[in-house]
């Protein structure tokens, strides 16, 4: 049985911290093979000792073990792609199923709304934590070069700030995975009239009721159960869209300016 397997079954016989660390594991396995036992432990608000005892639990010796094996059982699922397809077939043509679920499941409506609502916004401000931080971070340097400036904040405090500060004709456009981290810094800036937009992969949200605009974007560690592959990928394709679709928007002010 694999790592995942073990977690999912052992699920009713852990207690409800255990349940949490299992939860977040189960959601997010290649995060847990990226971080080290503190930082996984600082991610899921526990201790070392707790996740050692987890491990335990489910029959390995300990963290590292337990790692090990959700590292191999990773590389097994990219291979089992059931053919005999080379890996760059392979991989390349399940991006490009996923980037095509994005033409599919995302209404262009929706984009070109969120394009007018970024150019008409008093003051932009785009979030991202982590490894999101880097999707936003593209996001808004490539506004800048649009001529839309934007304020990136990558710093969960700076974020918390930042609900004291926006407020009504302001956009806050945030990037997450799962966002876990946003609940009440979403729910602060809609109470303050903040135009909430989000770029999620999470279908249950919590915030969903606080923001104004959402898009989801297909997850792609979710196929199969685990890989290697990166969800983050997804997000640059859907920036470059949206991007797409505001530089049009400018155009056509450009032009009818000129008339």
């Amino acid at each position: 049985m694999n790592p995942l397997e073990l977690l999912q079954n052992s699920l009713p016989n852990l207690t409800k911290s255990e349940q949490v660390i299992a939860k977040y594991m189960i959601e997010n396995p290649v995060e847990v093979i990226r971080r080290n036992l503190t930082k996984l432990a600082k991610q899921v608000n526990s201790s070392n000792t707790a996740i050692i005892r987890l491990c335990q639990k489910l029959g390995y010796k300990g963290f590292a073990e337990f790692k090990f094996a959700l590292s191999n059982y990773a590389v097994s699922a990219v291979k089992e792609s059931g053919s005999n397809e080379t890996s760059l077939k392979y991989i390349t043509d399940l991006y490009a199923g996923f980037i095509q679920r994005m033409a599919i499941d995302i209404d262009i409506r929706d984009i070109q709304e969120i394009a007018v609502k970024i150019i008409n916004a008093r003051r932009v401000t785009v979030m991202g934590f982590n490894r999101t931080g880097f999707p936003a971070s593209q996001f808004a340097y490539k506004m800048t070069k649009l001529g839309i400036v934007s304020h990136l904040i990558t710093d969960t405090v700076l974020m918390d700030d930042y609900t004291e500060i926006l407020r009504d004709g302001d956009v806050c456009i945030i990037f997450s995975v799962t966002t876990d981290l946003y609940g009440n810094i979403a729910k602060q800036l809609n109470a303050n009239g903040c135009r909430v937009i989000l770029f999620t992969m999470n279908p249950n949200t919590p915030i969903k009721s606080c923001c104004k605009n959402m898009i989801l974007l297909p997850r792609i560690t979710f196929y199969k159960g685990l890989s290697f592959f990166d969800d983050h990928a997804l997000f640059y394709v859907f920036i470059e869209v949206l991007l797409s679709e505001i530089s049009a928007l400018l155009e056509n002010d450009n032009k009818e300016v000129k008339r």
